[in-house]
């Protein structure tokens, strides 16, 4: 089993906002929110989460199994 170092380590609090942010942001848009595929809605919360915290090592896969 891969340790947390290895895996990105532990989420700070920042991130855990971060996410939640970006998943809010995503997700809620009345335009495209409910329609969008599940690949397509991560990359995007991906690029979002990105942004907040640009010296992320986090990956798509890692924010949609947090």
């Amino acid at each position: 089993m891969a340790s947390s170092i290895e895996t990105g380590g532990a989420w700070s609090t920042m991130e855990d906002v971060s996410l939640c942010e970006a998943w809010l942001q995503i997700c809620h848009c009345p335009v495209s929110g409910n329609k969008m595929k599940f690949f397509h809605m991560w990359k995007k919360i991906h690029a979002e989460f990105c942004e907040k915290i640009p010296a992320s090592t986090r990956t798509k896969m890692t924010l949609s199994s947090r």
